[in-house]
């Protein structure tokens, strides 16, 4: 291959697929030839609407795996050849979120797809920042389109983590796209003793059921106030976010209990009310999930490596060179679960 194919965002609305120059890398970094690369709501909606980390233009894509390239000077962590996988963002470890333990909330972070070059491309280069902590060497029996899925799990396991889910907790996921998905294996293998999934289409809530759910809601047909009154989750994970499922989730979440905001909205699109009076007198809590550590993604990693279901979400292997036919896809949420896009050789 003598050009790296890539996917640019100049401004919102406004992505380009371009040919340039294989990267090469600097002092303290290494290219990665992407073996593939997930489609992250996060994309569409940065495609879509903006976001404020974004630094424009920018090759979109943070979710990825692939085969060490090239090597600069200084890099003896990696060679040529590995497989490996590697963290969304790096964080710098002095601010005062880094130092608080908080690293997550980094307020130096690099981020893939944001405010450096991403990974929806044949080639990326990886900042000297990433090495050691967020590089991750894959066993050869892990397929690059699974591995580009520990990013998202990482998610996923902060969520679960921060929410404290376990065997004495009742847990429901509203919600039944990848991130749903996700949180239903996660929730599992922290061990709930029940997991709910409220969602709107008959086949992604089979495929709960598939992956450990112990009831499901289709929530065009059902109400799940009505379902879930006399056992109420203590944990309810909005995969979902919008004025609805966040009155949903005050409705059916137990006394004492917690409310996790797990999803973004589009950047400055929604805002709405909730009655404190809800959390002052159930004692409930509202929390945000964001991120990672390095840590829980490690965790993530090993899950992975050692069988979490994860590939029984994807629904569509898309070429890079359909990468506008993979949004398309994307759209038709009856159809479409997690997004894969990979690359022919």
């Amino acid at each position: 291959m003598s050009v790296n194919r890539v996917y640019v965002l100049y401004k919102p609305g406004d992505l380009r697929f371009e040919e340039r120059e294989i990267p090469k890398p600097g002092i303290g970094e290494f290219v990665i030839k992407v073996g593939a690369s997930g489609l992250c709501p996060s994309d569409i909606k940065t495609y879509r609407y903006g976001s404020s980390s974004a630094r424009y233009p920018v090759i979109l894509g943070h979710e990825f795996a692939g085969t060490v390239y090239s090597v600069g000077e200084g890099v003896d962590f990696v060679k040529e050849g590995d497989r490996v996988n590697v963290t969304a963002a790096a964080y710098c470890g002095y601010c005062d979120m880094c130092r608080k333990g908080l690293e997550h909330l980094c307020n130096n972070m690099l981020n893939f797809g944001y405010n450096i070059n991403g990974a929806h491309a044949d080639f990326v280069v990886v900042p000297k920042q990433f090495i050691p902590r967020g590089i991750f060497k894959l066993p050869d029996s892990l397929s690059f389109d699974i591995a580009s899925m520990i990013e998202p799990f990482a998610d996923v396991i902060h969520s679960v983590t921060l929410a404290e889910v376990g065997p004495d907790k009742n847990v429901a996921i509203v919600g039944d796209g990848p991130m749903g998905m996700l949180h239903v294996i996660a929730s599992n293998l922290f061990g709930s003793k029940k997991i709910t999934v409220i969602g709107l289409t008959d086949w992604k809530l089979k495929l709960a059921e598939d992956l450990g759910a112990s009831l499901t809601i289709n929530s065009k047909y059902n109400n799940p106030l009505d379902i879930l009154k006399n056992n109420k989750p203590d944990i309810v994970f909005l995969t979902v976010v919008s004025k609805q499922t966040l009155e949903e989730a005050f409705s059916i979440v137990n006394k004492g209990g917690r409310v996790v905001i797990f999803a973004g909205v589009p950047l400055g699109s929604t805002s709405f009310t909730l009655d404190p009076n809800i959390i002052h007198y159930n004692g409930a809590w509202l929390l945000g999930s964001i991120g990672y550590n390095y840590i829980e993604y490690a965790k993530a990693f090993d899950l992975i490596v050692n069988g979490a279901p994860i590939q029984k979400i994807v629904s569509h292997k898309i070429e890079l060179e359909k990468f506008f036919d993979a949004i398309n896809i994307w759209d038709d949420k009856e159809k479409s679960m997690k997004i894969i896009i990979t690359r022919k050789d």
